[in-house]
């Protein structure tokens, strides 16, 4: 199992055991001194990793509302990465644009240069830090979700008359955690795309050497 594997099972696993977690304690379904045994941890396991998945899906209909977009649509490849707060300013940007059309005219716009940009860094095996980055988002994206779902189960708990978990301590807590770990999605996504882009330059130089 290689480093990037590991980090996709622990996109799943992490957040899935927060879900599980405030499911058991919120709604004092385990006592609060436990000691489980191999057999349970390994049940527990499997069961927060399921849940991880089920996760996932609610992630990725939430995800463009990290860049105000509406739930269930697609948000740019590019959120962020130009602009007064991005990685370029417009005059960047403009540049940039137009050295993607000239390597990938027959595309319609920038989003489709840009997807054919990271297709051929994939196929030249180039993109080994983009699959750690990729990594990186689904589980800051993930951790987000998770998080936002464990207040919304604390609430639940709280109004059905469990009181184990204090909602005066624990969603300022979890507010502040889902801000930070958005804030790390949000970074993660638009170094990606950066690093898209200064791949393709790099790529188009190297293969201007080799054809002079």
């Amino acid at each position: 199992m290689d480093k990037v594997s590991i980090y996709e099972y622990i996109s799943f696993i992490m957040p899935g055991g927060a879900i599980l977690a405030m499911i058991l304690f919120g709604f004092e379904v385990a006592p609060t001194k436990v000691n489980p045994s191999a057999t349970l941890l390994i049940i527990l396991t499997a069961v927060a990793f399921l849940i991880g998945h089920l996760n996932v899906a609610i992630a990725n209909f939430l995800q463009p509302l990290a860049w105000g977009k509406r739930p269930g649509s697609w948000p740019s490849s590019t959120a962020g990465l130009f602009g007064r707060f991005g990685r370029y300013n417009e005059a960047d940007k403009e540049y940039i644009e137009k050295v993607f059309e000239r390597l990938f005219p027959e595309m319609s716009n920038f989003q489709k240069r840009f997807n054919l940009g990271y297709s051929i860094l994939r196929q030249e095996q180039l993109d080994g830090h983009l699959q750690v980055l990729n990594q990186q988002i689904g589980f800051y994206r993930n951790m987000t979700s998770a998080v936002i779902i464990s207040i919304g189960t604390a609430i639940a708990a709280h109004i059905t008359g469990h009181q184990r978990i204090s909602l005066a301590l624990w969603c300022p807590l979890l507010l502040i955690a889902a801000s930070l770990f958005l804030m790390r999605y949000r970074r993660f996504w638009v170094r990606f795309g950066d690093e898209v882009i200064r791949g393709i330059q790099a790529w188009e130089m190297r293969r201007r050497k080799i054809e002079e």
